[in-house]
């Protein structure tokens, strides 16, 4: 079995050889703890890689005030895309790409309009595909991979992931697929990583405000995520979907 030392140089060399290998090359972020730690650890064996992030107007106010400051304490230049009628106050501070807002607010004008419900509740799997997966695939239109912070003991939906995968026109790399969680906390713990603060109020995995909820040690990680839905414990589709 692998000891942590042996997952953190592994995952350095996948990364490194993958920042070589493809010159068009960037980190998704979503400021969660995989997400930083996956940043960081390649930072350190590509310094000059590219950073971005997908933002919702969904997302918790903590979520992107934290991004702000991890962005200046390590400079990572990021670029977030939101989809959203304009810039939110407190990301005027980062690169932003505001992407056009007008097919979401009709598809959710529309379900307030028939349903009396936000689209969120009723429609997760639309509601991501419009708030997330439609910004990946403009953030990574000029990208041949990507690498992400996925790892397969979140949850059910990461158990058959690969370290190495392609769909369509892109490589998409997991350099900590095989981590545990409790590696990830030792990992920021080592390097003095700051956490969203939202893991002190109880969370285990971050998404959007309404389709967050603390969950007990018990359960999976990704227990919090879409309850109440057909989408429970699932993905919001940036990890499953043909970006490009």
């Amino acid at each position: 079995m692998a000891t942590f030392i042996d997952k953190i140089e592994h995952s350095k060399e996948l990364i490194a050889e993958s920042a070589k290998k493809y010159e068009r090359i960037a980190v998704g972020c979503s400021f969660g703890k995989d997400s930083m730690v996956t940043v960081h650890l390649a930072r350190t064996v590509a310094p000059e890689i590219s950073v971005f992030s997908i933002m919702t107007i969904y997302k918790p106010q903590k979520t992107l005030e934290y991004l702000v400051e991890i962005n200046k304490k390590f400079d990572l230049n990021t670029l977030v895309y939101v989809v959203a009628k304009e810039t939110p106050e407190i990301l005027e501070q980062v690169n932003v790409v505001l992407l056009p807002y007008e097919d979401f607010e009709k598809e959710s004008d529309y379900v307030r309009k028939e349903l009396n419900k936000e689209m969120y509740s009723v429609c997760p799997d639309e509601c991501c595909g419009l708030l997330k997966v439609v910004p990946t695939q403009e953030a990574v239109k000029n990208l041949d991979a990507w690498i992400a912070g996925l790892r397969k003991t979140e949850g059910f939906t990461r158990e058959n992931f690969q370290e190495i995968e392609i769909i369509g026109n892109i490589t998409k790399i997991n350099p900590i697929l095989e981590w545990t969680e409790l590696d990830v906390w030792r990992y920021l713990a080592i390097n003095q990583i700051p956490a969203n603060p939202l893991y002190a109020e109880g969370y285990r995995s971050l998404g959007c405000a309404p389709c967050s909820k603390v969950t007990d040690e018990d359960e999976s990680e990704r227990a919090g995520r879409w309850q109440g839905t057909a989408k429970h414990g699932g993905e919001c589709g940036i990890h499953t979907k043909r970006l490009k």
